[in-house]
This record gives C-alpha cells, structure tokens and sequence, in this order.
C-alpha cells in the first residue's frame, strides 16, 4: 500500500488516542516503507523509478530487498512487540502495533511481482499474492472507503 495510504489507514484506526500519541502510531504505521526506501530517495533514483506501474525490481539496490523483509515481517514485528511487553512499554507497544497495522495492509495489497510481504521471514519466504496496490482500481476503491470513513468519524 501507499505510504499515504498507511498513515490514513493508521490515523483511522487509532483515532480515539490523543493527538501525540495517535502521531507516534501513524509514524510507525509508516516506519516499515520510510527505512525500507528512505535511503534511495536520491532525486537520481526519484527520475529511474517515474513510472506509471511497478519500476523494474532492478533498480533497487539489494540493501532494500534485505530492508524490506526484516521490516514487513511478522515474526520481527511479534518479537519486538513482545520485548515491549515483557519490559512493560505498554505505552510503546500500543503505539508500535501501528506497524503491525501496516503489514497486515500490505499483505493483501502486494502481489507477487512487486516486493511481495514477507511474513515468516527470517524462517520462510512464504507471502501471500494480493492485488497490486498500485492498481488503478484498487486505489480508487481504497481512497474511496478512506474518504467515506473520514466523513463519517471526523466530519459528521
């Protein structure tokens, strides 16, 4: 999913906690695409990967590869959620499972093809082919719901 889709989604989800702490959640509902693909935002790479679909996969530097499964797997996200709790961080695991958040968006809005989400890594590439979030169709369906569930919890 979009990275703007990941903060609304985000935003949604926790909107009943107060502004700070609702803030420190969407930026962990981003977090696994901002240190996945932060480091590449060269304006160099920005002109290689302007396309209207999916850039090739060659264009990314094998460090993201690597980026990404460590920050769109479940198992980390259970791990560090769990150290949390067993250090009694209940304020931060609270907001971290923003993170969590977003890759279970991901799972189901990544196909195959285009950096599908590594579940089980490290112990399986196992992932699960859903529809391309780049989908025409499936951004307008998604900004659709967005906006009618904005309408109905911010501005009704």
């Amino acid at each position: 999913m979009d990275i703007l889709s990941h903060a609304l989604w985000t935003n949604l989800v926790f909107k009943e906690l107060p502004i700070q702490q609702r803030s420190l959640a969407i930026l962990f509902g981003v977090a696994p695409d901002l240190i996945s693909f932060i480091a590449i935002l060269g304006k160099g790479f920005i002109r290689k990967v302007m396309y209207y679909t999916d850039p090739p996969l060659s264009v990314f530097p094998k460090f993201v590869f690597k980026l990404y499964n460590f920050t769109h797997s479940l198992v980390i996200f259970i791990g560090i959620f769990f150290l949390l709790k067993l250090f009694q961080l209940e304020f931060l695991a609270l907001v971290f499972t923003g993170w969590g958040l977003h890759i279970m968006l991901d799972i189901f809005t990544h196909n195959a093809k285009f950096f599908p989400t590594p579940i089980l890594w490290p112990f399986s590439k196992f992932h699960f082919s859903g529809i391309a979030w780049s989908n025409k169709w499936f951004m307008l369906f998604n900004y659709s719901i967005l906006m009618f569930l904005y309408f109905v919890f911010y501005f009704n």
